[in-house]
Formats: structure tokens, C-alpha cells, sequence
């Protein structure tokens, strides 16, 4: 088995009830010594807070595709070559969407774009949304791009 230690997780923490799971990701991936850095989208806050993320990662969050606070470093290309890989949890309709559509308007979906990495998506849900067939053409789509 590939030593995991010391792994790098971009966390990508889309805007859906399951994005309280989050949290418990990160505590998991913190106790087995990844370091881990989380991108918020701005959903997501209607479900867990930055301080939140922030105590347990131990890291910046990150939300914005363009930061006064960062002005010198494009956040996108700086975090997208920093990890190791990509988790999107939860994957909503929405960001699977985007992504296999190419669209980038925020720093979530810029990042996965600007990313040669493997990006693990945990999608999430309702089960009609599941099974609309818009979303498994989207991910049949990934599928193909990702092979």
C-alpha cells in the first residue's frame, strides 16, 4: 500500500445538507496525518462556518477566487498544485454539473479545472436530483474525461 502519510487533501465543501459530514472528514484525514486545506463554497456556508472548519483543520479557509488578503498568489493555481488530491464533499448536482460542463465561476470549480490531480467527487443529493437524467449524463460525461 502507498504510504499515506503526510498527504495533501484539498477539501472542496459544496453547498448541501450533507455538507456537515464535512467536519468529520476533516477530523478522519487530520488523525491519520494528512494535512488538509478546504474550500468553501458559498452554499456551502448555509451549512457550516468557516471557524468551524478553521479549528479543525488548522488551515485558511478558503472561499473567494480573487482574496484582497492574497492579492500576490492566484489561490486557484497555488492550491490546485499544492494538493495531492481533490475531494469534493459534497459533491452537489450543481458542482457536478459545472464541472462536467467546464464552467468555472468560482474558486471551487477553477480549481478542479486548474487541477492535474485525481478529484474524488462524494456526490449527494436528493434522490430525484440522483436520478434525473441530466445528472447521469454528467457523470457518465466525468466518467469519460477522468478515463
Amino acid at each position: 500500500m502507498e504510504n499515506l502519510t503526510d498527504k495533501k487533501v484539498l477539501l472542496i465543501i459544496c453547498g448541501g445538507i450533507a455538507a456537515y459530514k464535512s467536519l468529520e472528514i476533516i477530523r478522519g484525514l487530520k488523525k491519520i496525518n494528512f494535512k488538509v486545506k478546504t474550500i468553501l463554497t458559498k452554499s456551502a456556508k448555509n451549512f457550516v462556518t468557516p471557524l468551524s472548519i478553521t479549528s479543525l483543520s488548522k488551515e485558511k479557509v478558503y472561499e473567494d477566487i480573487f482574496s484582497i488578503e492574497n492579492e500576490s498568489e492566484m489561490d486557484h493555481i497555488s492550491l490546485s498544485r499544492w494538493a495531492d488530491l481533490i475531494i469534493v464533499c459534497p459533491a452537489t448536482a450543481n458542482t457536478i454539473s459545472k464541472l462536467s460542463s467546464g464552467t468555472s465561476d468560482d474558486l471551487a470549480s477553477t480549481v478542479m479545472l486548474a487541477s492535474n490531480k485525481d478529484i474524488y467527487l462524494a456526490p449527494a443529493m436528493n434522490v430525484r436530483m440522483w436520478e434525473h437524467p441530466s445528472t447521469k449524463e454528467n457523470l457518465n460525461k466525468l466518467k469519460k474525461l477522468w478515463l
